[in-house]
């Protein structure tokens, strides 16, 4: 193997055949699963920045491996594994679960050849290569690169790229990371030098030259180990791979070139380069490009569509008349010269492409190439891996080296937005750079962890929230339980003394399943039930210690429960009530009531208020909240506080019109009122105490949303949480429940909400109101059709179910979307409670 490389300096490489190429790294957009307006404006930044470029270029995409113990790294990193017991057995076992999966990422890159300047610049280049190759083939030291003209390329690129649009995101590569693209394009399938951090520098001792030890061989066997070898059988004419051998092992690549393309392109649609995402296996890509002026290129097509015109002419007293393909072939030229000339910036774009897949033996190679083959036939797209190419196109792969003639006897002639359609730099990483496995991407080719910190909202002036939609069965509460564990298991950081993890929960299942899932996670749990034979009591004048606080959720829940007005005249009667109760000595609930009594003797509005709460306190179920006799419950001690609300019954949704209130059961009242107050001491716990993270998890959040009070403590706890360090974890059916798109209250909490999973609705109208929710198109027919029937799929055999279980389209802290399917933490005892389905809880 030869590398083209003779020099590097910063993001610039000085090549043996006497060019210099720049090359930077490309963020991805991740709008693959966008919606067709954001989409349509990635297809504008691309094609712009197409049509800054001139003359050659290369767009280039590779799929780093991921070291298993890189992800353990990060997921340990800044935790407090003295502390941690279980979280480090979890990290240990997930290093073991990883090691059997083919770990990739995607990292993209554009190359661009500097112009040489003069012709005598550009002679001066030629020379200085040829002389230094000379040095090389006589043993002798070639003399180096000067640092003046280092730094006159590096200010080169730096003006080339100032020019380029900044609707694209990119940066300089570095010298560790251009190393890197040749040491990947010799070891993939092995044994892979992991791709270095941007702020890593190139290690001393194994430079450019260390690369070249390699040996390729087009077409070559393994040692077979059986007689009977199928490929032993194979003539040289079926062997269409190439074998990579270094010192850690022989890699088995294969390379297709792009042949043929359809005549028309539909967007969104035509983003192939985008789709080699959606296979099971990485996908290496490479798009070499050579662009001219659109006025530069109309003269050629004039030149060709007068031979067409010729050939026309040809047929003249042919029966049979002019074949169809030259009157099609005109008809196409008279398009390509009117949409060359319709703008003074369009530009013509040769595009060369070549796809690259790796196996551990040519068996495999073969296998994945075929299904890229076959794939992309249905679309009419043809990659062909020619006959004894397969060293060309791999070195065509390579920046910086010249274009082979195979994959530039395969150019595409295309404008620039059709060329944009392609769909290059869509695909994007998930989640946070350190922080718990919380799941797998799905789109990526082989299989990309991603980490997610729960607490790094609240450091980046984001919110901790996130909000999770679904049907029965979809995954929804697993991946909540899974976030929990998560907060719980690695909440105590390293040099943060008093930091941990905790979670407050509301659980109204019947099962208890969040109680049976907190007491199996780690750290201590207290469960606080709500019935009759309360042990503890929840009296908000006693339990909240803010005055202001206590007097605001004291009312809301008063209102709600006894059912008047907040500015009628007992509304207000109310208030000042409960006002002159926190102003006493001891204040509480049986307080309040005696203050009215008081009042009520000489105050008609007072002295119904009074009657009322009397008799509310009279009820069994209240006593949790007016006996002064029952403890306030501490809230500070345990790790997860689990309010268990079975017991406490709820209106219907159509019971809760405003002519019906009135008519409702006590039971059902009491039951709102008091998830509203629980709510609202959730909200309290989580503030209390700002070097403590805390999140709040309300599944099945209906009914704390069905009323304008629930609405205004939700929106509250998102807004202001980054401000505690806390956060909430919501979940619905429909995100209709978690914010009303009719309402301006439910349109902000649904904007405030950074972290959102849309799992499995096999309902339309909930799957468009889901994709709505992730800020996705709901008429796009291909996300309903994914939501409906690609997540989590139900007819399928039984592994198949349980091994797709948990798959949703995932929008992270940055706004980044895609697939990802949720892991269950690897703790048998957290494992085996966090089923909700009976069939598989322990």
């Amino acid at each position: 193997m030869r590398i083209p490389v003779r020099h590097i300096a910063g993001n610039v490489i000085w090549t043996r055949h006497g060019t210099c190429w720049a090359l930077w790294r490309v963020e991805g957009s991740g709008h693959a699963q966008s919606s067709p307006t954001v989409k349509e404006r990635r297809l504008r930044a691309l094609e712009s920045l197409v049509k800054q470029l001139r003359g050659e270029a290369m767009l280039l995409s590779l799929c780093p491996q991921v070291d298993p113990a890189e992800v353990v790294r990060r997921m340990t990193d800044g935790v407090d594994l003295s502390v941690c017991e279980r979280y480090a057995q979890l990290a240990t076992r997930v290093w073991d679960q990883l090691e059997g999966m083919e770990l990739t990422s995607r990292a993209d890159w554009l190359a661009v050849p500097l112009p040489a300047g003069s012709k005598k610049q550009a002679a001066a280049m030629a020379i200085d290569a040829a002389r230094a190759e000379m040095a090389r083939q006589l043993g002798l030291l070639p003399a180096p690169v000067s640092a003046r003209e280092e730094v006159r390329r590096l200010r080169q690129a730096q003006e080339l790229a100032a020019a380029w649009p900044s609707t694209v995101a990119l940066r300089p590569a570095t010298e560790a990371e251009i190393l890197w693209i040749y040491g990947h394009s010799a070891r993939r399938g092995v044994l892979e030098p992991l791709l270095p951090e941007p702020e890593q520098r190139a290690g001393r001792g194994r430079g450019a030259a260390a690369l070249g030890q390699v040996v390729l061989a087009e077409g070559a066997l393994p040692a077979a180990e059986d007689g009977d070898d199928a490929d032993a059988h194979r003539g040289r004419f079926g062997r269409r791979w190439l074998q990579v051998s270094t010192e850690w092992g022989e890699s088995y690549q294969t390379v297709l070139a792009l042949s043929e393309m359809p005549e028309r392109f539909v967007f969104p649609g035509s983003e192939y380069l985008a789709a080699l995402d959606e296979f099971a296996f990485p996908v290496d890509w490479a798009m070499r490009i050579k662009v001219t002026p659109g006025d530069v290129a109309e003269a050629k097509a004039r030149r060709q569509a007068r031979e067409l015109a010729g050939q026309a002419g040809e047929y003249e007293g042919e029966t049979a008349g002019v074949p169809s393909r030259v009157l099609d072939a005109a008809d196409g030229m008279d398009e390509y010269r009117t949409a060359i000339t319709s703008s003074k910036t369009e530009v013509e774009v040769q595009a060369m492409g070549a796809l690259c897949v790796w196996g551990a033996t040519p068996a495999e190679a073969e296998a994945r190439a075929a299904d890229l083959q076959t794939h992309f036939a249905g679309n009419d797209y043809t990659f062909t891996r020619p006959l004894g190419e397969q060293e060309n196109l791999w070195y065509g792969m390579l920046p910086g080296t010249r274009t082979p003639k195979v994959m530039a006897s395969y150019a595409q002639v295309l404008l620039a937005r059709d060329f944009a359609m392609a769909g290059a730099f869509a695909g994007s990483a998930l989640g946070d750079a350190k922080g718990p496995l919380y799941g797998l991407q799905l789109s990526g080719g082989g299989t990309r962890p991603v980490l997610t910190d729960w607490s790094l909202g609240p450091q980046k002036s984001a919110s901790a929230s996130a909000a999770y939609v679904g049907e029965l069965g979809g995954g929804k509460s697993v991946a909540m339980k899974a976030a929990v564990y998560a907060i719980l298991a690695a909440g105590r950081k390293a040099g943060r003394p008093g930091s941990r993890g905790r979670a407050v929960i509301v659980d109204r299942t019947p099962q208890q399943e969040w109680v049976r899932f907190a007491k199996a996670c780690p750290g201590t749990t207290q469960v606080i039930t709500i019935d009759d034979q309360a042990q503890v009591s929840l009296d908000p004048l006693r339990m909240i210690r803010d005055a202001g606080q206590a007097q605001r959720r004291t009312e809301s829940f008063l209102t709600l429960l006894l059912g008047i007005g907040p500015m009628s005249d007992q509304g207000i009667v109310l208030s000042e009530a409960i006002e002159a109760t926190l102003a006493g000595r001891a204040p509480s609930m049986a307080a309040l009531v005696s203050e009215l009594q008081a009042r009520g003797k000489r105050d008609a509005a007072s002295n119904a208020v009074a009657r009322k709460l009397a008799a509310v306190a009279r009820k069994d179920l209240a006593r949790t909240i007016f006996d002064p006799a029952l403890p306030v419950v501490d809230t500070s001690t345990a790790d997860a506080l689990v309010f268990a609300t079975a017991n406490l019954a709820l209106p219907k949704e159509h019971e809760l019109a405003a002519d019906r209130l009135s008519t409702l059961e006590f039971e059902k009242v009491f039951g709102r009122a008091a998830l509203y107050l629980i709510a609202a001491l959730c909200r309290e716990i989580c503030f209390a105490n700002a070097r403590e993270f805390c999140v709040a998890v309300w599944d099945e959040c209906w009914w704390l949303t069905s009323s304008p009070e629930g609405m205004a403590l939700l929106l509250e706890l998102v807004r202001d949480g980054r401000k505690h360090n806390a956060g909430c974890l919501v979940g619905s059916h429909d995100g209709e429940d978690i914010g009303p798109e009719a309402s301006a209250t439910g349109q902000v909490i649904r904007g405030l909400f950074p972290r959102k999973l849309l799992f499995r609705q096999t309902d339309v109208a909930l799957a468009r109101r889901g994709l709505a929710f992730l800020d996705l198109d709901p008429a796009d027919e291909e996300l309903v059709e994914l939501v409906t029937t690609g997540l989590s799929p139900m007819d399928v055999a039984d592994e198949v179910r349980a091994q797709r279980a948990g798959e949703c389209l995932h929008r992270d802290l940055y706004g980044r979307l895609g697939g990802m399917q949720v892991v269950i933490p690897a703790d048998p005892e957290a494992a085996a409670a966090i089923h909700s389905d009976p069939a598989l809880a322990a």
